[in-house]
């Protein structure tokens, strides 16, 4: 293992170090999880991980901790991050700029997609109303919010006590809650939609029919285009997203049993 780049003076494996094009070759051969601080993390052959800032990596539970060492666990000859999205979102919670990120999502509560809507054609108003009244009801009848919609293009500006309420829901999150607001915010358009999934308001299903909604009707439509310039990543990528965040919100709150203490499933050959 080459110490300057995957390893700090400290002997700790910097997550910088790996490439993010999946090229790294693996360096380590067992995967395992420690207690930590104030929480769990995970070890490469006994070495603690440290995020891109240098932060120790910590998770708050051991079956997070469990979840993020099986994505270890399962790479092959080489390490490809793209495909260890609760390690993304762990290592984005511990390095969070959270004055940037909220900022980001304050901004989306006056152009929340789920706020604008078609009058035609009539099956995709049919479709919107399905899937994102739903959450806007959420807000509306357990906390007495007015939100405003609209349709066609025109824009609509949220009354101040609802993006007051809106901010205080943002604030309220961890660190690891405002990573998994953010990844589904991202992928919908819509901030709300991301409270509505950290307060355990919307299925998993649900969550991404919303964030989907418009993409859907139009395969529907059209039908999907099958290769690799298809719908497959267009509608996948998301699915990915919206599903590791909900994931990562159980790991982190229900501290299940871990998957695994220590295990090895990689040997050189």
């Amino acid at each position: 293992m080459r110490k300057g780049r995957l390893l700090d003076t400290k002997g700790m494996v910097k997550v910088s170090g790996i490439k993010p094009n999946g090229t790294t070759k693996r360096f380590y051969k067992e995967v395992s999880i420690s207690p930590m601080g104030d929480g769990w993390t995970v070890m490469l052959d006994g070495r603690p991980l440290i995020t891109e800032d240098k932060h120790r990596f910590i998770v708050p539970t051991a079956s997070a901790a469990s979840a993020i060492a099986y994505e270890w666990d399962v790479q092959g000859e080489r390490i490809k991050p793209f495909v260890m999205p609760l390690m993304s979102l762990a290592a984005t919670a511990i390095d969070v700029d959270r004055k940037k990120i909220v900022g980001k999502l304050l901004k989306y509560v006056d152009t929340d997609s789920l706020c604008y809507r078609v009058d035609s054609p009539a099956s995709l108003a049919k479709m919107q109303k399905k899937f994102w009244d739903p959450v806007l009801n959420y807000f509306r009848d357990e906390h007495g919010l007015t939100i405003y919609t609209t349709e066609g293009i025109a824009s609509l500006s949220q009354p101040a006590e609802t993006k007051l309420e809106i901010a205080r829901f943002i604030d309220e999150t961890s660190n690891f809650e405002l990573a998994c607001l953010k990844a589904v915010a991202e992928v919908g358009y819509s901030t709300m939609l991301g409270i509505a999934v950290v307060h355990r308001k919307v299925s998993m299903k649900d969550t991404y029919n919303a964030a989907m909604a418009e993409r859907l009707f139009q395969v529907r439509k059209w039908g999907e285009v099958k290769g690799p310039y298809g719908h497959g990543i267009e509608l996948e990528y998301p699915r990915l997203h919206i599903a590791s965040a909900i994931n990562f919100l159980n790991f982190i709150h229900d501290d299940f049993a871990p998957l695994a203490s220590k295990t090895t499933v990689y040997e050189e050959s």
